[in-house]
């Protein structure tokens, strides 16, 4: 049997080099797409608001954006819950099954 030639050490960590080189470009490429991609979602789905009303219009603006806040905070104390819930199911499940063995 014929042994492969081993890999000197220089150029092992030749190798490792590059490959942190490349996974750092990857990485900033990734967290570059994930920033525009926030961006066209907030330019698509959230248009800046027309704020050159008169003070009832601003008002009644604020109420309509109070009551959207109200909304999403019962949305997520109510998916927080159910995911405490779950959490304390698996525990109890999972330290039901340590009594077990």
């Amino acid at each position: 049997m014929s042994e492969g030639k081993k890999m000197t050490s220089s150029r092992r960590l030749q190798l490792k080099s590059l490959m942190l080189q490349i996974a750092t470009k990857r990485l900033e490429e990734e967290k570059k797409e994930v920033a525009a991609a926030k961006e066209a979602y907030i330019i698509e789905n959230c248009p800046p608001p027309d704020l050159s009303g008169d003070m009832a219009a601003l008002t009644e603006f604020c109420k309509k954006l109070h009551i959207a806040i109200d909304k999403i905070d019962e949305g997520r104390y109510d998916i927080e819950a159910k995911v405490q819930k779950i959490n304390k199911e698996v525990r109890d499940k999972q330290q039901a099954n340590c009594f077990k063995l």
